[in-house]
Parts: C-alpha cells; structure tokens; sequence
C-alpha cells in the first residue's frame, strides 16, 4: 500500500462543513482534495515531539511560578481613541442589541419559514453564535458576559421592580453540578437529537432553557446561578480565562493568555467534572464523524449476545443510533475522568510522595487542559464556521424566510472554496501543537505551586507530558479521518 493521504472534504448537512478526510471521498461530498505532502504518521510525529520539545525547555529555562505573567495588565480604555467603548451609553446600545437579537430569534423560530435554511434562528444560533461566541471568548475576552440576554433582561427587571433578594442560599456542596447537567443536555440536542436545527423547535428549547434560567436567578440569584446554573455563562467564562483581555470594574485589561487559567486553589470537583465534559463533547463530535465509528456501530450490530436486547428494544419504537450515541456521550467523560484522575495520581505520587491528595491535583491541574479544548474546537470548526456561517448573509436580508430583501443580500450564494484545504490542514496542526504547549505551560507553573521542590516539579510533569502528547495525537487523528455520515 502507497502512502496514506488525508483529503479535506466540504460537506453538506444543516451547514456546509469543511474536513480532513484519509480516504477516498464517499458520495455526499464534493469539493477539493488535498494530499498531504507528507504522511499522517509524520505529523503525528512531529506534533508529539514538539510538545515534549515545549517540557524540555519550560524544564530548563521557566524558573518563576506565574506571578510575574499575571501582573502585567494594562487598561486598554486609557488608550485615546479606545475610551468610548466603556462608556455606558455604548455598553447599553450593545446589550439593546442583544435583547432585539434574542426577540428576533424567537419570533423567527414561531412564526418563520420552518425550513432551516430560511430561517435566521439556526444559522445564527449554531454558527454564529455558539460557535462564534466560543472562537471569540477564547481568542479576545468574555463577551457573553456583556451581551447575554438573560441576564440583560434579568437586570432590568430588577431594577424595575426595585430588586429582590434570593429565596434560598445555594447550598455549596451543589457546585457547579447544575451546569454540568445542564451542557449534557445541551450536548445530546445539538449532537445527537437532530430535532435543535429546526426554527420551531430550537424556538421552543429557548423558552424552557429561559425559563430554567430565570427561575434559577430568582431562587438562588442572578449572579450565583450564572456562575452555577447558566450553561454558557460557564462555557464562554471558562473559555475567556485563556483570552487575552479581561474585564473587570469598568476596566478592559489586556494580559498574556492562557494566564487566567492560573488558579491560586483547587477548582471544585465539579467544575473538574464540567471541564472534562467540555472537553470530551468536542472530540465526541469528531468521533462521530469517523470509520472507527461506523466500526463500533457494526460491531454492535454484529453481536449474537446484544441482538435480543436490540431487536426488542427496536420493537417498542427505540431509535437505537440515537440511543447507542446517547451511551456514548455519557460514557466517553466518565472514561476521560477516570483517565485523568489516574494520571493525576501518578503526578501526586511522582510530585510529592503522596503528600499532596490525588484530589487537590485534579483540581490544580484539570485547567491546563482548557488550552487543549480550545485548540480542538479552533481545529474542527474552524471552516465550519467560514463555510456555514455564509447563510447568515441572505437570511440576515429575509429573517423569517418570507421573501423579503431588506438589505439586498437575499441572492448571496455560498462560496465553498473560501476555505483553502491546505490551509485549513496546517491550521488545525498548528492550533493543537499550540494548544497543547500552552497546557503543558500551564501545567509546569502549577506544577511550581504545588510542588515546592525543583526536582519533584520536573518529576510530576512527566505523567502530565505523556498525557499531552499522546491527546496531541489523538486530536490530529481524528481531525485526520475520513467524514462518514
């Protein structure tokens, strides 16, 4: 057999979709190919040993513990010129453009053209939005928590009816539990439903996910639950830590990224668990996409002993794709977790003899892996959102999908070749390797707090390394692999 080639596939579904692929393109794509110039086995390669290059020389030259990185802040509106975008009258236009987004969506998902393509609720709502939001808290600073609409409306609210205090105290051994059970959910409608990309129904998930939101402020208050219970709140937040800038007190700071990922204590457990679950839901949607997928789906089906089970559950009306890759979506975080908490014991025994609980490193180290979080959704939806985000063009003109031409964008045909295949590959190697040296930066300068001997700092970074590179070559597998629907 030649040399493994890997083809990057535009593909068609809610949204166009730009990939890598490794084998020769099935039917439902079209597009262009490229062969890389070298095979898959090298950049794997390459990749591993660029990230374990990163700990040699974090080893023998990072000699401070991260306080240095995080006092280097510098207010950006003291720049002249930059100043008005504090201002409050700015602000306020921003969060009224928000609330008319937000109304619009809603009134676009009931009484719109039900056809997704148009309607502006699903494009705006994955593409835009979620996948926008997320690129742009990671890459630029915790926007959502200017323009959230929940929250928005939540304040004025208060502020009409003079204010309330919570009903209850949030009780702490709760966490951030919520949230977690929260984005699950989330996660299974946006991956596995198939039912959130149509304007009604996403219309009406929106209601019920207001409704759960508002009903938590008012219980717990606004902003306890937002940290707890307001799933993208949590997600963008966690995301901007990594940003560059951050606001805070009527300032906007810019700062050297990835240092807000620094954490002075152990993070709760349930925040490990949500940062695990974020990560996991990524590569989970990478997965699904894959042969090794399609392998394991066959191999289920193929079983003599899960048969009976299958056959019966398919008789009372079971959709059993839906349910296997619902077990999955469960599954894979709990497997992910229990991966990190052995290696985060190995790091404990290698580090400090067992001095320092397994559990205080879980909770000190899980915030190094947000880098790798990033870099994967930077490499997977990247195109995704360059290719798809294009429907925002026409529908922006006809909302609702009536025909209209507001702005005279209604004709806007998608551009597939926006995206250069080539580029599109070196760009997702490039995110993961920076990713992941980003973590293992971070990583090492925990390490340092933690651990207060030089010799068991180096020590305990070894399980973390190994866990790195082998995450660096999983990532750019997957990304590597053929898209099978």
């Amino acid at each position: 057999m030649g040399e493994p080639r890997t083809k990057i596939l535009v593909v068609t579904g809610t949204a166009a979709l730009l990939e890598l692929a490794a084998s020769p393109a099935s039917a439902h794509a079209f597009g262009t190919r490229y062969d890389l110039p070298l095979p898959l086995t090298l950049y794997l390669i390459g990749a591993g040993a660029a990230v374990t290059l990163s700990f040699v020389v974090m080893a023998r030259f990072l000699k401070h513990r991260g306080e240095a990185e995080e006092a280097l802040r510098f207010d950006l509106l003291s720049i002249p010129g930059i100043g008005w975008l504090g201002a409050s009258v700015t602000l306020n236009a921003v969060r009224s453009l928000s609330v008319a987004v937000f109304v619009l969506l809603l009134a676009a998902g009931f009484f719109g053209n039900p056809d997704p393509f148009r309607n502006i609720a699903p494009t705006f709502v994955w593409v835009v939005w979620w996948v926008g939001m997320a690129f742009t808290s990671a890459l630029v600073g915790n926007l959502w928590a200017l323009v959230n609409p929940w929250k928005i409306l939540f304040t004025w609210f208060e502020r009409a009816t003079g204010g309330f205090g919570p009903i209850l105290s949030y009780p702490a051994w709760l966490g951030r539990w919520p949230v977690g059970v929260l984005f699950l959910a989330f996660a299974w409608m946006e991956l596995i439903s198939g039912q959130a990309e149509h304007p009604y129904t996403l219309a009406m998930l929106i209601v019920a996910y207001s409704a759960i939101t508002w009903t938590g402020m008012v219980i717990f208050g606004r902003e306890v639950w937002l940290k707890n219970g307001e799933i993208f709140s949590a997600v963008f937040g966690l995301l901007a830590r990594f940003a560059p800038t951050v606001g805070e007190a009527g300032r906007w700071e810019a700062r050297l990224p990835a240092v807000g990922l620094l954490s002075e204590r152990p993070v709760h457990i349930s925040t490990v668990c949500f940062v695990l679950l974020l990560l996991t839901t990524v590569a989970f949607d990478g997965i699904l996409e894959t042969p090794l997928w399609v392998k394991i789906l066959d191999r289920i089906a193929e079983s003599r002993d899960l048969r009976p089970a299958l056959i019966a559950l398919q008789g009372a009306g079971v959709d059993l794709i839906v349910l296997i890759k619902t077990i999955a979506l469960v599954v894979l975080p709990c497997v992910f977790f229990a991966v990190f908490v052995v290696f985060s014991h190995v790091i404990a025994m290698f580090g400090g003899g067992g001095r320092v609980p397994t559990r205080d490193v879980v909770g000190y180290f899980v915030l190094s892996l947000v880098p790798i979080a990033i870099a994967y959704h930077l490499s997977h939806y990247l195109s995704y959102l360059l290719i798809a985000g294009q429907y925002i063009i026409p529908v922006v003109s006809d909302p609702f999908g009536l025909g209209w031409d507001l702005f005279g964008t209604a004709a806007y045909r998608i551009d597939i070749g926006i995206v250069n295949a080539k580029l599109v590959w070196y760009v997702a190697v490039t995110a993961i390797v920076t990713g992941h040296v980003l973590a293992v930066y971070i990583a090492h300068v925990m390490a340092m707090r933690v651990f207060t001997d030089r010799n068991a700092v180096l020590r305990s970074q070894i399980p973390m390394l190994v866990l790195m590179v082998a995450y660096t070559m999983i990532s750019l597998w997957i990304l590597s692999q053929p898209i099978v629907n």
